[in-house]
């Protein structure tokens, strides 16, 4: 009888690893999830510049032409 409570800390305590261990690893997913995430708002951000630039310099040279 002495054994069973011993076997079921032994069963708690493997399960509590697993479980401390399925944690660091979802958390690490979702650090790179994030990063990820962030690193596609920063280039759409980034087309969002160039397309302005693009089109402010169309503008300009459009403007150029048509008044001499």
């Amino acid at each position: 009888m002495a054994d069973a409570p011993k076997s079921l800390d032994d069963q708690l305590q493997d399960q509590r690893e697993q479980s401390e261990n399925t944690i660091r690893e979802l958390e690490t997913q979702l650090m790179r999830a994030k990063e990820g995430y962030l690193k596609i708002c920063g280039a759409q951000e980034y087309a969002a510049i160039l397309k302005k630039q693009a089109e402010e310099a169309s503008e300009s040279t459009t403007t150029e032409v048509v008044d001499p």
